[in-house]
């Protein structure tokens, strides 16, 4: 049995590893919804790993900063207004992350404006 285990491990891509990983960690925290079982307009609080940063540079006015986070079975964007950064945001950092979300984009992208977090 444990033999069948370690060659699972071994056959399977490292990637598949570590989402199963963030999955598992992300369904232990209490009092949070997974990403694909928040709805719109409602207040949410999320659990997930930052997959990517970027800027938003407005022609007038302060920049916008967009943070992707993960949860293993969706994504959602944290939408920070007039900040270039904050400190310990970065990709491969866990956070909880709580606001109202909205549908926004293609596909109704779900966004969380200017959310209360925690860095994990």
């Amino acid at each position: 049995m444990a033999l069948r285990n370690a060659l699972r491990r071994l056959n399977t891509p490292v990637e598949k590893e570590d989402e199963q990983r963030l999955r598992d960690f992300c369904a232990d925290r209490a009092g949070v919804t997974p990403i694909g079982q928040v709805v719109a307009r409602t207040e949410a609080t999320v659990v997930g790993e930052v997959t990517s940063l970027r800027i938003v540079p407005k022609a007038v006015g302060s920049p916008w900063l967009e943070v992707t986070i993960s949860d293993g079975n969706g994504r959602m964007v944290l939408m920070w207004t007039g900040r270039r950064q904050i400190a310990g945001v970065r990709p491969g950092r866990r956070l909880i992350a709580s606001g109202r979300a909205a549908a926004t984009g293609p596909g109704g992208r779900l966004l969380l404006l200017n959310p209360r977090y925690e860095l994990l």
